[in-house]
């Protein structure tokens, strides 16, 4: 899997949110991850969430994809919502 990120965004996200937005391409090793579209007029391009489990806690990592590559926007811990489309069966 070919990533690539802002490194500007990277130590903000690591502030914010205690992890590297590279964490986001771990999130697609859980046989169970889950991708939606999160698309928003104002971004002006397609945007999608992929939601995995890490150790027991879900995570969400928001990219676009570039070609082959996904260029990963932010890594947090995933929200109720996100939950509990996870979790949906």
């Amino acid at each position: 899997m070919d990533i690539e990120f802002d490194t500007a965004k990277d130590a903000i996200n690591r502030d914010k949110h205690g992890v590297s937005l590279a964490f986001g391409a771990e999130l697609f090793c859980d046989e169970d991850h889950l991708i939606l579209a999160s698309h928003r007029p104002i971004d002006g391009e397609d945007r999608f969430k992929v939601i995995g489990d890490m150790k027991g806690r879900l995570w969400t990592a928001v990219y676009v994809m570039r070609g082959a590559t996904f260029r990963f926007i932010s890594v947090r811990k995933s929200n109720d919502g996100e939950q509990r489309a996870y979790r949906r069966p």
